[in-house]
């Protein structure tokens, strides 16, 4: 080739690819899509607070079910998003399992314990048998903890199932980044929802206007708890009624 002909090929080859539009593999469009995620130009909008579902009450153990997520991520390995929200739901359905047995434990070891006020020195045969007994009585209590058992092993199981199909028939290549941020961020104690700010407020204004009104205890720990109003209420002037919050009290924790 003369110099001339590798100028014109050159020039060609600096005017296609000026004219490119991208990957055309879907591969290649998906590593394209993980640009934005590796820079972290536009990773504010994969930002959650809290996961895509919620299984805990406040009297539940944070920690508990973190364990349970933290064992089926080992196990399971999820490889995008849509397996590890698959892998949620079974961490969800696996704990409210647990919740619901320990739930039947605890009614069976209040009979026993009942049996044991109201009965000496039986035997632990009897008193099995007489708690047993008692515990007829709450028939329809323990047809709805079966229930509830069943169902959620039913749909653990389900889940299984739905999980392995999409890890089989839709896996990806490369592994999609996965964001557990949320899931870890449920370890910190949730802020009362905007309700239950609102009852607080007004339980104080009531008292600020009603001398011998008389805090609710819940509503007063939460008033002493500078930290928390500070988070919740920032706004609001708690001074006029710190000072008739006279009573013993022993703050929340933050």
């Amino acid at each position: 080739m003369t110099e001339q002909q590798k100028a014109r090929r050159a020039e060609a080859a600096r005017e296609n690819g000026a004219k490119s539009r991208g990957p055309v593999s879907d591969i290649g469009k998906y590593i394209s899509s993980l640009n934005s995620i590796s820079t972290g130009e536009h990773l504010d909008l994969r930002k959650e607070e809290l996961p895509e579902c919620i299984a805990l009450l406040s009297t539940d153990c944070r920690v508990a079910y973190l364990r349970l997520y933290q064992k089926h991520t080992r196990q399971f390995q999820p490889q995008s998003e849509c397996q590890h929200t698959m892998l949620r739901h079974m961490c969800v359905e696996l704990f409210q399992l647990e919740r619901t047995i320990s739930l039947e434990t605890q009614f069976r070891q209040h009979g026993v314990d009942d049996t044991l006020r109201s009965y000496d020195g039986i035997s632990d045969t009897e008193l099995q048998m007489f708690s047993y007994e008692r515990g007829l009585q709450k028939e329809k209590l323990w047809r709805s903890l079966q229930r509830e058992k069943k169902a959620h092993q039913a749909a653990y199981t389900n889940y299984i199932k739905l999980y392995k199909l999409i890890q089989r028939d839709f896996p990806l290549v490369p592994a999609e980044p996965i964001n557990q941020e949320p899931d870890a961020n449920l370890l910190v104690d949730p802020l009362p929802p905007p309700e239950v700010v609102a009852e607080i407020i007004e339980h104080a204004e009531r008292a600020k206007n009603e001398p011998s009104y008389e805090l609710p205890h819940w509503v007063a720990e939460v008033l002493l708890n500078t930290e928390l109003m500070a988070e919740i209420a920032p706004a609001y002037d708690l001074s006029e009624l710190l000072e008739k919050l006279t009573a013993p009290l022993v703050p929340l924790a933050a």
